[in-house]
This record gives C-alpha cells, structure tokens and sequence, in this order.
C-alpha cells in the first residue's frame, strides 16, 4: 500500500503540471512558446522566438496600419512591421514572460508564456516612456541644446511608431505625438543654417546657425567625394574634409537626428532604432555653396549666442607678450613646423602639447578669439584657439575643440587643455554667486579643462591621481528589470514610467582597470560639457570643497552617450585635487533624481 501510494505522489505532480500547461495553451488567456536545445539558454531563446511569433499573429490585426509601411511595389509590410515591433519588445521589455523547464540537458525543453493582459501594460509603459523623452527634447529646445532636441524627439516618434496604437498615443496638451513629432522636428531642422567660411586645401570651414545664433553642438554627416563622413558642431564651428584633390564648390551636409550609436546603452531603443524605418526629413540635407560665404567671418570671429562677460578682475590687462607667444604657437601648427614651438614650453607643458598635436589630425578654424584670465596661483589662462581634430580609422569623424593654454609666472606654458564649451565656461565663469572669488572660479575652471582632456588624450596616470583612494564612483546605465534579486553593487531605481536606471558602484581600482580597457579599444574619445551647477561647500573650515553637477556628452570610436556628470572636488591642495565622489546618470534620468552634494555631504 506503501509503495502505490508513494507512486500516486510521484505521479501526481506530472499530471498537474501537464494539466497547467493544457489550460495555458488551451484558455485563451495567455500567449506562449516552445523552445528545444541542447542548454537552457538555447531552448529559452527559441521559446521567446516562438512566443513573439505568436503574439505577432494575433496581434497584427490590431496594430494600426501607418502610411510609411508601403514598399516600392505599393504592397503594405503590415505584417512584417507587426513582428519586428514585437521583437522589441522581446529583446527589452517582456519582463513578466514565465519560463517553465522540462527534462534535462543536452536535451531540455523551454516553455515561455506571458498573460494577454500583461501586453496592454507594456504598450502602456513604451507609451509613457516615449512622453517622456518629449519632455526632455523640449526642455533642450528651451536650452537651445538642438542636437539633444533633435535627437529626443525622433527617439519618441520612433517609439510611438511602435507601438499597438499610434494614434491614440497624446501628449499632455492633446497632440497626436505620431503627427506632431514629424512637423516638430522639421520646424527645428528649417531653422538650422549652415554658411561657408573657407577651405584651406582638402579642408573646409563651416558656420552652422540655429535661428541665427551660433549652436553649441550638432552632429552631422557630409559626403567627402567618396563616401560618407561624420562631423560634429561646437560653438558655431565645424569642419569637413574632402578626399584628397576633389574639387567641387558645393558640399552635402546631413544634419544628424536619428542618434543610433547613443542608443546603445538603452536596449529597447537600440531595438526600436533597428527595426523601425527610419523617417526622412527633407529639411535636414543642406547644400552649402562657396559663393555663399558668410559675409563677416573674415573680419570678426564667430561668436555664441551665449554673453560671455567676465569681470574686469577676472581679465589680463597687460597681455601683449601673452598674445605674441600664442601667434607664434599658432603659426607653428598651421605650418606644422611643431618644433618650433617648443621653447615656449616648460617640460610638463610640452608632454601635453606633443599629446594635443597627436590627437587625430588637428588644424587652427576660425579667426582666434582669445581671451586671458588670470588664472590660479598666479598663472595666466589664454582660452579661445579653436582646433578641429579628424579621426580616419573606419567611419571618418571631426571634432571642433578649444584648446587652452595656461602660462606659468615665467610666461611658460605649463598646460594645454581642451575647453569646456561657451555655455559652461559662462556658467562657472559668469553666473551670479554671492561671496566666490575670482580665483575659485578659476579653480573650477582649470581643473575641470584638466579633466575633460585627461580622458580625451588617456592620460592614464593624471586620472589615477586626481581620484581619491577611497572614492565614491558610480555609474548609472539603462537596463531592463530583472526577475531575479539584484547582487549587492546595484540598486534599481524606477523612474516614471522609464526604464529602470541600474547603479553600479567601483572601487577606484576597478573603475581604472575598466577604464584602460576603454583606452584601448578606440582610437579616440571625445567628452563635451553643457549647462553646469556649482557648488562651493564653504561650511567646511578646514577643507575647499566644490561639487559640480554638468551635462556630458561622450563620443568614441565604439560608443556614445549622454548624461549627466557629477564630481565633487578637494581643492584644499590647489596643486594636487581630489575627486572624492563621481557620479554618472545617463539623460533617461529625471532631473530631480540627479545626484547633488545633498545626497552625500549633509548638515
């Protein structure tokens, strides 16, 4: 009696468990897959294949028909639409899908199913997540930050494509965001202006405006006669090259809105941006002529729309001598005769030369507009020089830089540094703060040069020395949730709607080694900074602390994001700083979820 019993108990749990499975595939309430492999990673995967399969067919009857969905023959791809969308879906936000294992490797089977109702929920969140990022683009419009505008508002209308319904997807005043986005986008793209400067051999300088006003920072991509390259904005400034002895006097420029590479750190948008057809705006390809020439550049260099006005204090008054060793350095780089530049340098300010005149190929734009502050400790600060930078390995890129010099009292140049950008100079220059002193400013400034360059140029060691040994460092990174329990270096942090923003912490020693890595698989890397706030911690007596909270655009050669970066600082030493926190949160971030002084030093 015993041992039937015992074989009933064995029994049972087959029967129920095959009996589950009948009513999952049987009641109409759940879409499943089935997957066989030799791992449960292999099976999974083809069960995941097999459920979005499913959810495809019974859903593409419901999936809005979009006018965009015609092929060359006329014939809809509504279908084909249909499916791609869903996988999406699949690879970054089914989180909620069960998985149910039989047998046992190397011959195992995988069942994944999800509730009907459940897809409503994650439609809803994409919905969400895509007014969202119409929240962040018009803020950026606001900031005149037109690269991020333009790139926000395409992520959202590709998202809104995506999903089941687009029509029905509104923003908070009523819009259609499927049909508001598009004349969004291309009103912004009519505004933007690009004017022929001059061309200096195989080189070419541009002026790009946005309603007039010189921009801070646009992507773009030009023909170079043979194939297409990718260029950048800075300030007002970019540069194209031509391939070498192609002669022509109109050039093609694309201004960039469809940002694929910065979608890498997000997995669902990286998906999106895969499968949805990307849009064309008419408005975005401009034909720059030769006899369009801008009509003052010659004479007056280019100016931001942002009022740099620095205080009389702040200004060498006596800088003739400053002026004359800054032309004849710039001469030597024009020449490339570099040599001739060196004894105008001390030791250290030549090591950072050499490594500035290495950093892809560089050439002076524009008509230098320097300025000379008076720096930390003495120094003399000459900010104003603008280089361009080309990168040929691959995918041709240019990059606009300022480039920096800071004299010591013997009029040597002791350190050469890339610019931080007009409207963060003006931030930490100019804007109104009771009690700072000039030299705090300054402070700020030339440490923050110091360390935008030393990722630029992979200063390795200048890095490790300016971090702390025991530093806070983390790093935020969009990430999809997960079912199973965090480990305990990540704290998930749901933000409205959004993806869950995953935070990782490092020890300084692991943050370098990840680092060096970093250096050694691109050939260059490029840091931009934008609107920035400031604190100067002065209720500490005994300690000079400063945090800074500043947007941060980053390029390499493999990847490219944008955030928000935030350090604070221990200035006590003036020679030797500290950076005892470093946070990053990529732009999905709310703005009041940011990381700030508050949050680590307290009353």
């Amino acid at each position: 009696m015993r041992k039937l019993l015992f074989a009933i108990l064995l029994i049972f749990p087959v029967i129920v468990m095959a009996q589950n499975w009948d009513y999952i595939r049987e009641s109409g309430e759940y879409y499943y897959g089935v997957g066989y492999g030799s791992n449960e990673e292999e099976a999974s995967e083809r069960a995941i294949a097999d459920l979005v399969s499913m959810i495809a067919t019974n859903v593409s009857t419901e999936f809005q028909y979009l006018m965009d969905e015609q092929n060359t023959n006329g014939q809809l791809e509504h279908k084909s639409r249909v499916h791609n969308c869903i996988n999406t879906y699949s690879n970054s936000t089914l989180m909620n899908v069960e998985k149910w294992v039989v047998g046992k490797e190397p011959n195992i089977q995988v069942r994944r199913y999800i509730k009907r109702s459940e897809m409503a929920k994650i439609y809803e969140d994409r919905e969400t997540k895509a007014r969202d990022m119409v929240k962040i683009a018009d803020e950026a419009l606001r900031k005149s930050k037109i690269d991020m505008a333009l790139q926000y508002y395409y992520w959202a209308y590709s998202l809104v494509r995506s999903v089941q319904r687009p029509t029905m997807v509104r923003d908070a005043e009523g819009n259609v965001l499927v049909n508001w986005i598009p004349l969004k986008i291309e009103s912004i793209l009519s505004d933007i202006s690009v004017k022929f400067d001059k061309r200096d051999g195989d080189c070419v300088d541009l002026l790009f405006y946005y309603n007039d006003s010189p921009v801070s920072s646009l992507e773009f991509t030009y023909s170079d006669g043979r194939t297409d390259c990718l260029g950048s904005a800075k300030d007002g400034r970019g540069m194209i090259e031509m391939i070498p002895g192609y002669k022509t006097d109109t050039y093609h420029i694309n201004i960039e809105y469809e940002y694929k590479g910065q979608a890498r750190g997000d997995a669902e948008m990286q998906s999106v941006l895969g499968v949805i057809s990307k849009k064309i705006f008419k408005n975005a390809e401009i034909l720059v002529k030769e006899d369009a020439k801008a009509e003052t550049t010659q004479a007056t260099p280019v100016m931001t729309g942002v009022n740099l006005m620095p205080s009389e204090q702040q200004v060498v008054q006596k800088k003739d001598d400053y002026v004359d060793i800054i032309a004849k350095v710039a001469e030597t780089i024009r020449t490339k005769n570099y040599s001739g530049a060196y004894k105008y340098f001390t030791l250290d300010g030549l090591e950072m030369y050499n490594k500035l005149i290495t950093y892809g190929t560089g050439r002076i734009v524009g008509t230098p507009n320097i300025k000379y502050f008076k720096g930390a400790n003495g120094n003399v600060v000459a900010r104003g020089l603008q280089m361009s930078f080309s990168f040929k390995s691959g995918t041709k890129k240019t990059f606009v830089e300022d480039v920096v010099f800071t004299f010591d009292k013997d009029k040597k140049i002791k350190n050469v540094a890339f610019g931080l950008g007009d409207i963060a100079e003006n931030d930490i220059l100019c804007k109104y703060a009771p009690g700072w002193k000039d030299e705090t400013r300054e402070l700020i400034m030339e440490f923050m040069e110091s360390y935008k360059t030393a990722y630029c140029l992979k200063r390795l060691d200048y890095i490790r020395s300016i971090f702390a040994d025991d530093a806070i460092i983390i790093i935020g990174n969009v990430a999809r949730p997960r079912s199973k329990q965090a480990s305990n270096q990540e704290r998930p942090v749901s933000l409205e709607g959004q993806n869950v923003i995953r935070y990782n912490r490092y020890s300084k020693d692991e943050y370098l080694r990840n680092l060096e890595r970093c250096f050694k698989r691109n050939e260059f890397i490029n840091i931009r900074f934008s609107n920035n706030e400031v604190q100067w911690l002065e209720k500490y007596d005994k300690e000079e602390l400063f945090a800074i909270q500043i947007g941060q655009e980053y390029n390499s050669t493999t990847y490219g994001d944008k955030g928000y970066l935030f350090l604070l600082v221990d200035m006590t030493d003036h020679d030797s700083p500290q950076i005892k926190i470093r946070t990053w949160q990529p732009n999905e971030v709310a703005m009041d979820k940011l990381y700030n002084a508050g949050n680590f030093y307290r009353e």
